[in-house]
């Protein structure tokens, strides 16, 4: 190998070194957020049935998606919070409302990102189920 072949490979493997760092960190971070969209969406419906139980509430559902989603979340904190409410939100938020026949949880926020390039404010979470009540005929 001459000396200038070495060189020449010095540069593509400086050129290229980054771009293959970066590629690896784009599929950490896509596995990152895709776990944390899975847990807030098991949350979620966790957290509704629970609530349509019979003899349970909309807290208690509320309750039992924060605690489901908590040890699933990087580098942040769930907090109860609607969307409407006058203070201001936690970065990520868990609200649970009982509609005409069932339970709605919804989960929503931003999760931090690995590559600050990706998003400053971080990467958007948001999780929707809905769950009938149960009813006993007699």
């Amino acid at each position: 190998m001459t000396r200038r072949s070495r060189g020449t490979a010095l540069v593509e493997f400086a050129l290229c070194w980054p771009l293959a760092v970066l590629l690896v960190m784009l599929g950490v971070q896509l596995g990152v957020w895709g776990a944390e969209s899975a847990a807030a969406h098991a949350a979620a419906s966790a957290g509704a049935r629970a609530a349509t139980v019979s003899g349970a509430n909309v807290e208690r559902g509320g309750l039992v998606a924060l605690r489901s989603l908590a040890p699933a979340l990087a580098g942040t904190r769930a907090g109860a919070w609607c969307p409407g409410q006058a203070p201001v939100a936690p970065q990520v938020w868990v609200c649970a409302r009982d509609v005409r026949n069932g339970v709605e949880v919804s989960i929503g926020g931003t999760v931090p990102a690995l590559i600050p390039v990706l998003g400053a404010n971080g990467l958007p979470v948001h999780a929707d189920v809905t769950v009938q009540k149960e009813t006993f005929m007699p």
